[in-house]
């Protein structure tokens, strides 16, 4: 027979242990129910961590409006000082004005006396 014939090219003759065959498919079973197995559980992280989530969001916003209140209730507080510090401000002023008027005055009766 020439190497180039076709009859060269036969088939290999394969046979098949029927064990080994059955061991493969154990071990395809094996896998596929871990596949499995491990797909569930990413579904039941998955899940765990969306709800993680969602709880966290929600606290989250909880806090900033908390925070926004108390801000707001800062700043009122703030205005509210302010306020009162520039009328004790005005008040001083006004006062020392007055004193300073008043001791022209005197000094002022005083040299009319002289």
């Amino acid at each position: 027979m020439a190497e180039g014939s076709p009859e060269a090219f036969k088939e290999p003759d394969i046979t098949v242990d029927s064990k080994k065959l059955a061991e493969l498919n154990e071990q395809k079973d094996a896998l596929l129910s871990k596949v499995a197995t491990l797909k569930k559980e990413l579904q039941d992280w998955r899940t765990k961590l969306d709800t993680q989530v969602k709880t966290y969001r929600a606290e989250v916003g909880d806090l900033r409006k908390t925070l926004n209140t108390e801000v707001e209730g800062l700043r009122a507080e703030f205005m509210e000082l302010k306020t009162a510090l520039k009328q004790q401000l005005e008040l001083t002023a006004g006062l020392a004005a007055q004193e300073v008027n008043d001791a022209e005055a005197r000094l002022a009766h005083l040299q009319a006396q002289d």
